[in-house]
């Protein structure tokens, strides 16, 4: 019988647990995956890292802090985007190769950037 409340109170912790991390990652990088967002914030603050992909639809990103827009600007001209900056919406920077437009959701913070691409 003491077994067995052993066993529930560590499945409800252990559960609890997991929930909290889902919800953390789903509300601070945009991926409910914690583990790919857990993975990417330690590639970019202690690995040489400078961009990391944590989602591929929504494409997210993960970037180094220091100076992160130009990174950005510099990663979307080599996939052949050019930065539209008069269209520019607050945080939202506006990507276009003449076919289609990106819009990309651009926060950064001490630790990282954060790109959430909306197509």
């Amino acid at each position: 019988m003491k077994r067995r409340k052993e066993i529930i109170v560590i499945t409800t912790i252990l559960v609890c647990l997991l929930t909290s991390s889902v919800i953390l990652s789903s509300q601070k990088f945009a991926t409910p995956n914690p583990v790919m967002s857990g993975i990417g914030i330690v590639k970019i603050m202690f690995a040489k890292e400078e961009i990391v992909q944590i989602r591929k639809h929504p494409q997210v990103y993960l970037a180094k802090p220091d100076n992160a827009q130009q990174l950005l600007v510099d990663f979307m001209e080599q996939s052949g985007y050019s930065y539209l900056e008069n269209e520019r919406l607050a945080s939202i920077l506006v990507f276009g190769n003449g076919v289609s437009i990106y819009y990309v959701e651009f926060s950064v913070n001490a630790y990282y950037s954060k790109w959430v691409f909306i197509e």
